[in-house]
């Protein structure tokens, strides 16, 4: 089952950055003779989920949309989303616009395909 809040997805939407993500953050700097200085640090959370509704794979329906159009209308509200046997807590990436984006199949139509910008809070 996959689950955003209370809305139920399709289980033909792709999760497309699921294995591009790493749980490790590190800089570097050099010292003024060379020598690098190395920080590393494990990552808790904050993790990019972008789902996707293919053209050919996924088409979401009116109400699917204006469902996830009044998720993403919230303000810093978390919801949970539930991929098969994961769990994660998750807001919308309002912070790399636009954290929603629907297509219509043909204009005017009712199914859309669209992508879905999440992290993991």
């Amino acid at each position: 089952m996959k689950q955003l809040g209370d809305l139920t997805l399709p289980e033909s939407i792709q999760w497309t950055d699921r294995r591009a993500w790493s749980p490790v953050a590190m800089e570097t700097a050099r010292t003024l003779g060379g020598t690098p200085v190395l920080w590393s640090q494990p990552l808790i959370k904050g993790r990019p989920i972008t789902l996707e509704a293919a053209d050919g794979v996924t088409w979401l329906d009116q109400s699917t949309v204006m469902a996830i159009e009044a998720m993403a209308a919230q303000s810093g509200v978390v919801f949970p989303l539930i991929w098969g046997a994961e769990s994660y807590q998750v807001m919308f990436r309002h912070h790399e616009p636009p954290a929603i984006q629907f297509q219509p199949i043909w204009p005017h139509h009712d199914l859309y395909t669209g992508t879905i910008k999440l992290f993991e809070v």
